[in-house]
């Protein structure tokens, strides 16, 4: 999946321009019950602004809040922002929210121009999506051999089930595969009394 099929567009985002003051960005970010703001310059996008960078700087700084209010937001936005294009994996967009304490990641198009952004919600419910969560899901372990995956997708699609999502973990223990299946079945106790007759354990339904 590409960013582009996650990302909230420009179109639907509220933005700020570097010549925007304290004041007003307070105003917009407090209105829209937001946290923080993409800044942009034209099509291009300039940095970040959010309430506690301003409030940051106004507690650092010697003005009184009057002179601090007008000071224009690109004296205290962040700008060294890493943007990502609107053709790349959603998987790059993950990494940048886990190892980087920013609300949101920017996305360009294939012209450099400011196209969305991508957001932790946005990230977690692509992730709920592929992991399937909803659906039965069943904790099973397995022999290591050749062959075992195949055996069970053919046993759950001859018992009339759907496979949403497989994920292979790591049971730490030598010759065994441990799977999480989420899937759609007619009847999930005779699915799990077909697997466990058949040489898999299926350790837990939820």
């Amino acid at each position: 999946m590409l960013i582009k099929n996650i990302m909230i567009p420009v179109s639907d985002l509220t933005t700020l321009r570097m010549t925007h003051t304290a004041k007003e960005a307070l105003e917009v970010i407090d209105s829209k019950a937001l946290l923080s703001l993409p800044v942009v310059d034209g099509k291009q996008f300039v940095g970040i602004i959010s309430k506690r960078y301003i409030l940051e700087e106004y507690f650092n700084s010697e003005e009184d809040k009057a002179t601090f209010l007008k000071r224009p937001i690109s004296d205290f936005m962040k700008t060294k922002i890493q943007c990502l294009s609107s053709e790349d994996l959603v998987e790059e967009p993950i990494k940048l929210l886990c190892n980087r304490n920013i609300q949101f990641i920017p996305v360009v198009d294939e012209a450099g121009h400011f196209a969305g952004i991508v957001t932790h919600k946005a990230v977690f419910a692509t992730f709920k999506n592929a992991l399937g969560i909803g659906y039965t899901r069943l904790a099973i372990t397995t022999p290591d051999v050749k062959g075992r995956l195949a055996k069970l997708t053919e046993l759950i699609a001859r018992e009339k089930g759907n496979i949403i999502s497989i994920v292979q973990l790591d049971p730490e223990v030598m010759h065994l595969k441990e799977l999480i299946i989420r899937v759609e079945a007619e009847n999930v106790q005779k699915l799990v009394k077909v697997l466990n007759e058949n040489g898999f354990t299926v350790r837990r339904v939820d």
